[in-house]
């Protein structure tokens, strides 16, 4: 019974194994960030040569922010470590350059007394 049951199955198992090998597939395109690193990279250089102006190179940077933090936070959470957010902190990433670099972290002192 049982190689008739694997015989039968064998079709749905092959489904499954194909939707999951997508599944991870999509998800290490979702959380692969060159891409988005390299396109702030275009920004900037769009802004040094003048064709893009200052105001457009901010709202396509704020963008690209949000897709990297999204990014981060989607990491985590496959990770299972708990996200930045809501912890009182702000990070702070200076403008031009990659994000990859060094960041400083404030974090607000919640009850201390002075």
């Amino acid at each position: 019974m049982l190689l008739i049951d694997d015989l039968l199955l064998l079709p749905i198992s092959g489904f499954k194994f194909i939707f999951r090998t997508l599944q991870k597939v999509a998800e290490e395109q979702y959380l692969d960030d060159a891409p988005i690193k390299a396109r702030l990279l275009e920004l900037q250089l769009e802004l040094e040569s003048g064709e893009l102006s200052e105001e457009d190179y901010v709202k396509e940077e704020a963008t690209i922010i949000r897709q990297l933090r999204d990014i981060e936070k989607h990491r985590r959470e496959v990770a299972g470590v708990p996200s930045e957010e809501g912890t009182g902190g702000l990070v702070f990433r200076p403008g031009g350059q990659d994000l990859s670099g060094a960041s400083v972290t404030l974090h607000q002192d919640v009850g201390r007394k002075k």
